[in-house]
């Protein structure tokens, strides 16, 4: 019995000395379990990472491809017009033919167009007053169609106020505490609504500036471009909107603006698209604020010259995609990017002297590396690097330069050591939780202040596992689907290399 109770008593002594290593762990056991989670951790985050990653890539490479596309149709269909058929360069464009009705092109062709007492949308004149614009406002919240006759007539008014405008507009923080700069919206007017939400309404007080493409891709394109026309004809001088790549009537066709304008006014609908398309092409291609920041919606190139740009006749540049009839006879795409720029520059024709610097300013992207290149990832403008970046702000004293035409995670980006900035202000632009918009202000000291929002109240519920999950399996079914509509090109492809018919790779 003594030996029993002795190997009673002794399991008992040791499993109460486990508890009081359990109530008081040492100090190196407590840091050897924080690094072991601490690792734990950092693994899972840097799988999430990388998947959201790729899943980005995914998205971008199947939006550049669609932008390559979409060049190399519009060339392929300028050389044809321009070589095997009856219109020449200084006829009118197929498209613009095929969308213009014969009587259009007078400025009072909206007051033909009648206003039922039964049309219960907002009610128009002009010139506009903030009551119209609140007007305005309010309806395109509630999901309301702006009648086909006050279309017509804004984009006249606006038309005519952009007529007067120079190529790059000028801008001072002396008249307004601060200027607030935004990017990309593409039709998301939620995204907009949340800014004058945010930062308040245009007004003397709150300048903006809208550095381009307005539309295409989102769904409420219509509505976001005849707001920003109303404030520009409430604010002329405190309301700036620059032209981005895709005010251009070419994108429009394949990236959904000109299908959503037929859809919203399927009788004037081609009366409203022939006259966006002077309007956009009427738009200023730059911004300067102080004289010390440029605002440009894709970039610069090597061969960018500011006066120059200044001085071109940007009305008769309606698309940046149209390549005059010598450019496709004359375009080496294998030259170096400035030994084809200057042998383009040097061409008869004066159209193409002022196609290819608008094409630089609206397609271009920064790189990391020095010097330029051809945008080969995209198809049109060019990358430049530091170098470049450097050498024209010094050449006209500026000390930043502000951009928009990437998507962008955060919804902004800073590279070239702090001399060029991203703004990008759609939000979930490529899905559900994929991106925040953003947009940045600068005040007299011109240093810039972001604001970030992500706009959809579910994708804030979710958690960043959950956002990444939907983001990736939304990335993959894109690809699958852009797998399957070039099966037979990848088949060919995969069939030379599998010399032993195998079936696999």
């Amino acid at each position: 019995m003594g030996c029993g109770t002795s190997i009673a008593t002794e399991p008992q002594s040791k499993a109460a000395g486990t508890d009081e290593a359990a109530r008081n762990p040492s100090p190196a056991l407590t840091m050897k379990a924080a690094i072991l989670i601490q690792g734990w951790y950092r693994r899972y985050m840097a799988r999430l990472e990388m998947r959201r990653r790729y899943t980005w890539n995914i998205f971008q490479s199947i939006e550049y491809a669609g932008e390559q596309d979409q060049l190399q149709l519009s060339g392929f269909f300028s050389f044809m017009l321009d070589n095997f058929t009856h219109l020449n360069s200084s006829g009118p464009d197929l498209i613009s033919q095929l969308l213009v009705d014969p009587w259009l092109g007078r400025d009072t062709c909206h007051q033909l167009i009648p206003v039922a007492e039964s049309y219960s949308g907002p009610r128009i004149s002009f010139p506009l007053s903030v009551s119209h614009t609140d007007a305005l406002l309010t309806a395109f919240k509630e999901h309301q169609i702006l009648h086909a006759s006050y279309a017509l007539q804004l984009l006249w008014e606006t038309k005519k106020l952009l007529k007067q405008m120079p190529n790059i507009v000028h801008m001072s923080t002396s008249y307004a505490k601060e200027i607030t700069i935004c990017g990309d919206l593409h039709g998301h007017l939620d995204d907009l609504l949340l800014i004058f939400y945010k930062n308040g309404l245009p007004s003397a007080d709150t300048p903006y500036v809208f550095n381009g493409d307005f539309v295409d891709r989102g769904k409420q394109s219509m509505e976001v471009v005849l707001l920003l026309f109303a404030y520009l004809l409430l604010y002329p001088n405190h309301m700036h909107l620059n032209r981005g790549n895709h005010e251009d009537h070419i994108m429009n066709l394949r990236y959904g603006f000109t299908k959503e304008v037929m859809q919203k006014y399927k009788t004037h609908g081609r009366e409203l698209l022939q006259l966006f398309q002077d309007v956009f092409s009427l738009l200023p291609v730059a911004t300067v604020i102080d004289s010390k920041v440029l605002v440009v919606h894709g970039g610069i190139s090597d061969q960018t010259d500011l006066d120059f740009l200044n001085s071109i006749e940007r009305h008769k540049v309606k698309s940046a995609l149209r390549l005059p009839r010598h450019s496709v006879q004359q375009l080496d795409v294998s030259r170096p990017y400035k030994q084809t720029t200057s042998s383009l520059r040097s061409a008869d024709s004066h159209c193409h002297r002022w196609l290819r610097p608008i094409v630089d300013v609206l397609w271009s992207d920064p790189k990391p590396q020095e010097g330029c290149s051809p945008n080969t990832f995209r198809g049109g403008g060019c990358y430049y690097g530091p170098d470049v970046t450097r050498r024209l702000l010094l050449h006209h004293g500026y000390q930043l330069l502000i951009r928009s035409h990437e998507c962008k995670q955060e919804g902004y980006e800073i590279c070239h050591g702090g001399h060029v900035i991203t703004i990008f202000s759609a939000s979930n632009y490529y899905e559900e939780g994929s991106n925040r918009g953003a947009y940045v202000k600068l005040g007299p000291d011109l240093v810039p202040r972001f604001y970030q929002y992500q706009v959809s109240r579910t994708t804030r519920k979710l958690t960043l596992t959950q956002r990444v999950r939907v983001a990736e399996g939304s990335a993959l079914r894109a690809l699958q689907e852009k797998l399957f509509s070039h099966r037979s090109e990848l088949l060919t492809g995969f069939l030379q290399h599998d010399h032993n018919n195998t079936g696999s790779l």
